[in-house]
């Protein structure tokens, strides 16, 4: 059954933020009514709150929009695969030359080499190569490209709304990443694909979640008209590698808590952490949890349940 709330506050901006805090949701699952517009009134006489109703919104049948549909995308696939069979076949040979000019400059070390040992010269020589080698290596390993996850290409995302926008935001934030994309039922999942991918996560992936929000906001604005679309972005598998931690974390302490009998509270978490402890419990035969406390201070509870219950 959806939730209804009403929440005020000073202004309609923060008594949506009110109820979002205290649905635990975001703002892309409710619908919004606003009852009331804050009124200053006269010298702080006679002002009023603003105040919203915040009603959840059922789950919707996702509907993926035309650009999302294989048939529709099929005579546009086949052209960005010749343009990248092209840029494949480009790069291999840029690499094979790169290789063959490599090769050559070994040979004419190894012969200098030759020529420096004859003169009393051959360790420090052979000092020089050996860290010229080491480090053609290292640039090498940096530039060699890495594999994409299994699915997800960089032609899914060419055209996509949700894509566009995530390359415009990576521009902004002067960060060079490629964009790459895989289209499911349930919507657009996106991947950043980045050599260092620390700054894009965040504080326990504050900075990625920030960005799904805009660019769900962005793709979403018209939904009502084209359908909604469930966006998902990731980098370095971070999301899912952080899943499995909460739900090891969940087990571990629902099992103290049985043994024990008292309850543990947690750490404080964002409602995306807080969400996956509660989904991971939510049909365990003995605990159950409860967030208590304010933002950014909310913590998941864990507790016995009552025989009765």
């Amino acid at each position: 059954m959806a939730r209804t709330i009403d929440a005020t506050g000073r202004s309609i901006d923060e008594a949506i933020f009110n109820g979002l805090k205290e649905l635990e949701i975001s703002i892309d699952e409710v619908e919004i009514d606003i009852i009331q517009q804050e009124s200053k009134g006269i010298l702080g006489i006679g002002a009023k709150p603003a105040i919203v109703r915040l009603t959840e919104r059922e789950p919707e049948d996702v509907v993926l929009p035309e650009y999302l549909n294989p048939e529709n995308q099929r005579r546009e696939r086949s052209e960005r695969r010749e343009k990248r069979e092209r840029r494949d076949r480009r790069d291999r040979r840029e690499r094979t030359e790169s290789a063959e000019a490599a090769e050559g400059d070994a040979e004419a070390a190894q012969e200098g080499a030759a020529e420096a040992a004859e003169a009393g010269e051959e360790k420090p020589r052979r000092e020089r190569r050996d860290r010229r080698r080491k480090g053609e290596r290292e640039r090498s390993d940096r530039r060699e490209p890495k594999e994409p996850p299994e699915g997800f290409t960089e032609e899914a995302a060419e055209g996509v709304p949700a894509a566009e926008f995530l390359k415009g935001l990576l521009r902004h934030m002067n960060v060079e990443g490629t964009v790459l994309a895989k289209a499911e039922d349930e919507g657009i999942r996106l991947y950043i694909d980045k050599s260092t991918m620390g700054m894009l996560i965040g504080h326990r992936g504050e900075t990625l979640d920030a960005m799904q929000y805009l660019t769900s906001l962005a793709v979403n604005r018209n939904r009502k008209q084209e359908g909604y679309t469930r966006v998902s972005i990731d980098t370095e598998g971070y999301r899912e590698k952080r899943e499995e931690t909460l739900a090891r974390l969940a087990r571990k302490i629902a099992g103290q808590v049985k043994a024990t009998g008292r309850s543990r509270t947690l750490e404080p978490m964002n409602p995306y952490e807080r969400r996956v402890l509660h989904a991971t419990l939510q049909n365990h035969p003995y605990v159950a949890t409860r967030s208590e406390g304010e933002e950014p201070n909310r913590r998941v509870v864990i507790y016995l349940k009552d025989k009765a219950e």
